[in-house]
């Protein structure tokens, strides 16, 4: 649970919360704060918060702002939700709250629990095994993977008609001490008290308040570098398959499994889905990243003419079913494939003025526990809050994310390296990472778990035999 964030004016002499909060209250003692919890919505929003960007992130945060009773609009910069090309997975940090949103029947009605991790070499033999589901009994739920975009529509359905704004493109963001003001590319302009950048890693939001943070010496020389890729995948979803030739589609949990190829270098990863489907991704030096500066704040996809050649490149790769990867390039429409660049790059600055960012960048989970944090404390702020408690909500929302974000990342880059490197030392390691004991792959589990929940919403039960540490508390 978030500490309760109180400016210097949320209370008066009697110290109560502000008039116009729910009067349903109880009381909780955090590590290092005892707050007033308050349930249901506002009377009266405390400011209107501008969200860029309909992703996870900007569509969790608008869903929970909209509880609050907080006044918000959310620009999208494209005309409508993508085409099925991408998965998410959603762990038991963020499911409890999914949960407490009343979303978790839809959640898992187009989610696949997920069983295990499987590590094959190139000629299919088992390296080694990471088992899942002991997550359940542990914290609470399973760990589950489902297409992005049907999490988006789940989320969009909730929201009611003209909050989602779509082909608004953020060209300039104005940011002062009295409020914000975005133009779009199509002349439309916008106000607001603050702005939530949930735009992604190559977000316009960041560009703007990153430039003007390099005009005053503010900002970082580590952000001022552009963004740099290890690697491109190609990743794509199939239609529905035939139960006969892959039954592994039909079964109820979705075993992931790994393949790691060599000469040339490649890993490939298969997951089964909700529907018969598989999602399925290829990286490694059959796909080259990039070369140039021109990656930086863009997003670069495969045309037609691209998606064609690659899959030429990969369509002779042997599967763990039997076949090869042209047999599943086969079920899968070239509009449900897309390019995705591994990024390499963890930056400092998540927050200028009024201007916050949150991002996908570390994966939907990350982007999802960023926007409860941030609904927790504009919910707490007074009626009449002043540009100091909005820079000290993000200050404090900065603080808190950067030693999870460094975790995630690292592990991230870790994972990415250690499938993406040849040699016998490479062999090794991914040997070892793959038999460790059961007990300690727990314990590294058990380090990332947060289970953060919506402060102002009647709490759910917390199913999980193992505590969360209060220091990993949001």
């Amino acid at each position: 649970m978030a500490p309760s964030f109180r400016s210097t004016h949320s209370s008066d002499s009697s110290g109560q919360p502000p008039a116009s909060l729910s009067q349903t209250t109880f009381s909780s003692t955090s590590s290092d704060v005892t707050s007033i919890h308050t349930f249901g919505p506002r009377e009266k929003s405390p400011c209107k918060v501008l969200i860029v960007g309909a992703g996870v992130g900007g569509l969790v945060l608008a869903l929970c702002l909209e509880r609050a009773g907080i006044d918000y609009i959310l620009l999208e910069r494209t005309q409508q939700l993508p085409v099925p090309k991408t998965t998410i997975q959603l762990g038991p940090n963020t499911l409890r709250a999914i949960e407490q949103l009343g979303l978790l029947d839809e959640v898992m009605q187009v989610a696949k629990p997920v069983s295990g991790l499987t590590l094959m070499k190139h000629n299919m033999t088992v390296s080694g095994r990471i088992d899942t589901l002991f997550c359940k009994e542990r914290y609470g739920h399973y760990s589950c993977v489902l297409q992005r975009s049907e999490f988006l529509r789940i989320l969009i359905s909730h929201l009611p008609q003209g909050k989602v704004l779509w082909g608004k493109y953020v060209l300039e963001i104005v940011n002062g001490d009295a409020g914000v003001q975005v133009r779009c590319s199509n002349g439309y302009v916008e106000e607001a008290d603050i702005i939530i950048g949930a735009d992604g890693a190559y977000s316009a939001v960041r560009q703007n308040i990153y430039r003007t943070m390099k005009t005053k010496n503010l900002l970082p020389k580590s952000d001022e570098e552009p963004l740099k890729h290890s690697l491109n995948a190609i990743i794509g979803i199939t239609q529905p398959l035939d139960g006969s030739r892959f039954p592994v589609a039909y079964q109820q949990f979705s075993e992931v499994t790994v393949v790691v190829g060599k000469d040339p270098l490649y890993s490939l990863w298969l997951s089964p889905i909700v529907n018969n489907r598989v999602v399925w991704s290829v990286s490694g030096e059959l796909l080259k990243p990039e070369d140039g500066d021109n990656t930086n704040f863009k997003q670069s996809e495969f045309g037609p003419e691209a998606i064609d050649a690659v899959c030429g490149l990969i369509q002779d790769l042997e599967i763990p079913w039997g076949g090869t990867m042209a047999d599943l390039i086969e079920c899968t429409q070239r509009d449900h494939m897309t390019k995705i660049m591994v990024e390499e790059k963890q930056f400092k600055t998540w927050h200028y003025g009024r201007v916050a960012l949150i991002g996908e960048g570390q994966g939907a989970e990350q982007a999802i526990m960023d926007a409860i944090y941030l609904a927790n404390h504009l919910y707490r702020l007074d009626e009449t809050p002043v540009h100091e408690d909005y820079v000290k909500i993000f200050e404090g929302y900065q603080r808190r994310r950067a030693p999870l974000v460094k975790n995630a990342v690292q592990m991230t880059q870790s994972l990415t390296h250690l499938m993406n490197t040849q040699g016998l030392s490479a062999d090794v390691k991914r040997k070892v990472m793959f038999s460790l004991p059961d007990w300690l792959k727990a314990a590294g589990a058990d380090k990332l778990q947060v289970r953060p929940l919506l402060d102002y919403l009647a709490p759910v039960d917390d199913r999980g035999k193992k505590s969360v540490k209060s220091s990993n508390i949001m």
